[in-house]
């Protein structure tokens, strides 16, 4: 296989990266389909292309519509490799939409609230068809008390933890963490979550006044408690952030979410406002803005208010997004990018104390072990 043609961080001149914007969406129009025809007819490095899609987890988006444009315009070994993908990764999505509705099940039998988050509830509610957004893991989301008795409930039903070596850790590692990973004989990933954000700087009520708007999704062929958009378009927001936007399906979930109708943006502003997350969700807007060419709703842009800060940082963004993430993607963003995008004071000064106190603490004495762990999971 030849090798592919390096893509720069801010080459979104290149064929390759016009051709993967405009197809990186659910909803193609005419202006769209003639991009998407016009770029695929250039010289494009099919290798460098297909290389890019798969860093940033939008292959399918990139396949559908190719396959329904111009698959005329693709080489027949490249669209049937797509294609073969493709239909790999359906028939294992909907093995884990259904092993997800099986946990899901058994949590309820034990009379625990949880919700499934991320993985295929979003890829069904947002992206109407659970192959068209990609995920590895099974997500749930509860709050931290319900813990020990959904760990246990898991771990009767085939699941074994991926990392903790011993259950008498689990108090600790709660305090330093916010999910648990556990993995089963037939390769599935599960995390148990009890918090969206970050443990520092952190977020007023989480998760329990994000858990408090649900809604009864559809997923393989079950009807489960789900998340509502607005909710989504708030922590997808922080978990994006956590990891500087860096992959386009971060930037591609809050484009989605601006291209719903009538969903209720006075609600997500007033929770923006309580929480100091408006910078948050500015930098989301403007990114689906541009490179994606999302349209948001008025009454959105201007309640957040979108100052110089957010513009620069998403700007900050821009720059590299269209190198190969790599498989550091998901490390977290540098402590200047997580304390900028913080608009209250209040929340800068939690960052900073969390990111330097325990530097200049250990010139005078040791901290604690689970200390160390918790600044670990907040900056590493």
């Amino acid at each position: 296989m030849p090798e592919p043609r390096p893509i720069s961080g801010d080459d979104r001149s290149s064929p390759e990266v016009d051709l993967l914007i405009s197809c990186t969406r659910t909803r193609i129009g005419k202006e769209f389909s003639d991009r998407i025809r016009s770029a695929a007819q250039k010289k494009i490095d099919w290798i460098a292309l297909i290389r890019l899609a798969m860093c940033h987890d939008v292959m399918p988006l990139l396949f559908q519509n190719l396959q329904r444009v111009c698959q005329e315009y693709v080489p027949h070994d490249v669209f049937r490799a797509l294609e073969t993908r493709y239909h790999e990764q359906e028939a294992t999505a909907q093995r884990r939409a259904k092993e997800l509705v099986r946990v899901l099940a058994l949590l309820k039998e034990s009379e625990i609230p949880v919700v499934p988050y991320k993985g295929p509830a979003l890829a069904q509610r947002l992206y109407g068809h659970l192959s068209l957004r990609e995920f590895c893991d099974l997500d749930i989301m509860m709050v931290e008390g319900d813990l020990p008795r959904a760990q246990e409930v898991i771990r009767r039903h085939g699941y074994k933890f991926a990392y903790l070596k011993r259950e008498s850790q689990l108090t600790k590692y709660v305090r330093a963490h916010r999910e648990l990973q556990f993995c089963n004989a037939d390769g599935n990933m599960l995390e148990l979550h009890w918090r969206f954000a970050l443990q520092r700087p952190r977020v007023k009520g989480d998760p329990e006044r994000f858990l408090q708007r649900l809604e009864t999704v559809s997923l393989a062929g079950a009807r489960v408690s789900g998340l509502p958009l607005e909710v989504y378009f708030l922590t997808l927001s922080l978990h994006a952030t956590k990891h500087k936007w860096k992959q386009l399906k971060l930037i591609c979930d809050i484009a989605e979410i601006l291209g719903q109708p009538g969903l209720d943006w006075q609600y997500v502003l007033r929770e923006a406002d309580a929480l100091g997350l408006k910078r948050m969700l500015a930098v989301g807007v403007l990114l689906a803005e541009d490179p994606l060419e999302a349209v948001a709703p008025m009454e959105l842009k201007q309640g957040l208010k979108i100052d110089r800060a957010a513009q620069a940082l998403a700007t900050e963004v821009r720059r590299s997004l269209f190198k190969e993430p790599g498989r550091e993607w998901h490390r977290h963003a540098d402590y200047k990018f997580q304390f900028e995008i913080r608009e209250r004071l209040q929340d800068k000064a939690s960052a900073f104390f969390w990111n330097w106190w325990p530097k200049l603490a250990r010139r005078f004495k040791p901290m604690p072990t689970w200390y160390d762990d918790e600044i670990a999971e907040t900056t590493r």
